[in-house]
């Protein structure tokens, strides 16, 4: 029974924020002046070092060990085809909404659940302003403008990886290598990356709002609410994921 209330209160509330992001957009109304511009430099600029990491470091472990099955097959001609398609396809999304979720998500939830617990979201209501609008509006706005930044940041830093990787354990030319990069991975692969990391950024914002607006009352709530989160985010990109494969492949 908790179960079908949880499922019908996240529901309800992607259907709010949905419609009044849609309405902000519309009539740019409801919405503190300048907070998308604030979130996108917090869910951006500020994730871009950690995801350029953990993207670099993902091409480098990925390419080292398909390098060296592939050599025992003499196939290592095709690490570039390798690389290319499973970083911009699939590693770089399924990284990026996780890194999303643990440093965007569980800010949202902290700051949300936060304000719940002191009372500032019934101030808000109380002032005639709509916390849904007010407060997630700007953050799905954000991480659609961010996604596709990020996107082609990740996708040529773990590249980048492979590149090194063909250079120093196959000695593959960097040129030989993009060469054949470029040679699979079309616009359309590259595209698909983009939306999925989209649906997984979304996903993020919603399950942490959700966290954040339904948070058990006390001090205790926030880090339970917090760590629930980044649970949600994860899980939800997965399932996604696993969506993605089976009307994609």
């Amino acid at each position: 029974m908790r179960l079908k209330e949880e499922f019908r209160r996240f529901f309800s509330l992607l259907a709010d924020e949905l419609h009044y992001t849609a309405q902000y957009l519309g009539s740019r109304r409801g919405v503190l002046p300048g907070s998308v511009v604030q979130q996108f430099y917090v869910m951006g600029y500020k994730s871009f070092p950690i995801v350029a990491l953990i993207t670099f470091l993902v091409g480098v472990t990925i390419s080292l060990t398909s390098a060296a099955q592939l050599r025992l097959f003499g196939a290592d001609i095709y690490l570039a085809d390798l690389i290319g398609l499973a970083m911009i396809k699939e590693l770089v999304p399924l990284m990026t909404g996780i890194m999303l979720a643990g440093k965007v998500g569980a800010s949202i939830t902290a700051e949300i659940s936060t304000m719940k617990v002191m009372d500032e979201i019934d101030a808000l209501r109380t002032m005639g302003i709509v916390p849904e609008k007010f407060l997630m509006a700007p953050r799905l706005i954000a991480i659609t403008l961010v996604v596709p930044l990020l996107v082609a940041m990740a996708d040529t830093v773990g590249v980048a990886g492979g590149v090194l990787v063909a250079q120093v354990a196959l000695g593959t030319p960097p040129a030989v290598f993009l060469r054949k990069v470029f040679d699979i991975v079309t616009l359309s692969d590259f595209l698909v990356g983009i939306v999925k990391t989209l649906v997984f950024g979304w996903a993020v914002v919603v399950g942490a709002g959700f966290k954040g607006f339904f948070i058990e009352r006390g001090a205790e709530g926030v880090g339970k609410a917090t760590t629930e989160s980044v649970v949600l985010a994860i899980s939800l990109i997965i399932g996604l994921d696993c969506v993605f494969a089976f009307i994609l492949y």
